[in-house]
């Protein structure tokens, strides 16, 4: 196996991953209603995560098949559920419709002098009169339902990546 081809596909989906976190933060992207980037990102990152299991697959045909269905067995119902989600998702994307995800808004309601600390947008401060309105603040959001239970994309993305990793290091230390 070439273990550098394998990791080359783990970095480029952190790659995507990290910029799918990055566009979800963009302000103007908020105001401008430019969701495309991130759909971008969230294809390139499917498509990275898949291939890694492909070329596992490809490089080490006689074992890797009863291995990864042995290494399958070990994982929670949880894991199983979002390892099958994101290979069924990147499937729709590629070949079908486009990615299962949704959008939907989340609302932030702050009064003046109330300081907010959003990990995405950094910390917000609202200044005005004390008898000034309440301030609402749109936030969009990216998620997935997997087995009926809303996640964040990102979050969930990042939870596959790591079983990936996971993966690939339990495979290289039962093939060293």
């Amino acid at each position: 196996m070439d273990p550098a081809r394998v990791h080359k596909k783990i970095a480029e989906a952190h790659f995507f991953l990290c910029q799918m976190i990055w566009q979800e933060c963009q302000i103007e992207r908020q105001i401008t209603g430019d969701r495309q980037p991130f759909d971008y990102y969230l294809s390139a990152f499917l498509s990275a995560g898949r291939t890694v299991d492909y070329r596992l697959c490809h490089e080490q045909k006689v074992i890797y098949k009863s291995w990864r269905k042995e290494w399958n067995t070990r994982l929670t119902p949880d894991d199983n559920r979002l390892m099958k989600f994101m290979v069924d998702d990147r499937n729709e994307e590629v070949h079908e419709s486009g990615s299962s995800r949704s959008e939907a808004q989340e609302h932030v309601t702050l009064t003046p002098g109330m300081k907010y600390w959003d990990q995405d947008m950094g910390m917000v401060t609202v200044g005005g009169r004390p008898d000034m309105p309440p301030v609402l603040i749109r936030k969009q959001t990216y998620n997935f339902t997997i087995d009926g239970v809303e996640r964040g994309a990102t979050e969930a993305c990042a939870a596959y990546l790591a079983l990936l990793q996971r993966m690939v290091a339990d495979f290289e230390s039962d093939h060293a």
